[in-house]
């Protein structure tokens, strides 16, 4: 950036559009997009979380070096656990840019290109999407996902939107 528009504090965090890149039809989303948003009750479990993990820490760190160094590592190594599944858990969801559909899980990811996708199809309230091998994926875009809980119209604009990006890819 030049000097009469400086970086932003943390600016890796939310990166600045290339003033080179087309803003026509032309332009093509790159960066993966959650479908639907980290609703608020997801939210607040998971900082919730993340709070308790912080505080368990500390706590279970100073209490090891406290009794004995030798049970720092089987408490450290816990710790570190429960951390990558936290880590992992803020990042589940339904993801989509122009090129492909990813739908991250605890414990894998399902990625996709949209030319190897059939259809994308509302199955008994949960979003379904049908590869051309006849694979069935289920998505996180459920009548019943936290995301959108007591939102039908969210359940309703989050298929939609899915539905279109395999349309339009």
């Amino acid at each position: 950036m030049s000097a009469d528009h400086p970086r932003p504090i943390f600016w890796f965090l939310w990166p600045q559009p290339d003033p080179h890149e087309p803003l026509d039809g032309d332009a093509r989303q790159v960066r993966l997009i959650r479908i639907p948003g980290r609703g608020p009750l997801r939210v607040l479990l998971l900082a919730s979380a993340t709070i308790a993990l912080a505080v368990v820490t500390g706590t279970a760190i100073m209490a090891a070096i406290g009794t004995s160094w030798l049970l720092l590592f089987p408490v450290s190594a816990l710790i570190a656990t429960f951390l990558v599944l936290l880590l992992r858990a803020w990042t589940i969801g339904t993801y989509v840019n122009d090129e492909r559909l990813a739908v991250q899980r605890l414990f894998g990811t399902d990625a996709v290109r949209w030319n190897d996708v059939r259809n994308v199809v509302d199955g008994d309230g949960a979003v379904l999407v049908t590869m051309r091998s006849g694979h069935v994926i289920r998505t996180h875009i459920s009548r019943r996902s936290i995301d959108i809980l007591w939102s039908g119209e969210g359940f309703d604009a989050a298929k939609l939107a899915l539905q279109r990006w395999g349309e339009h890819s």
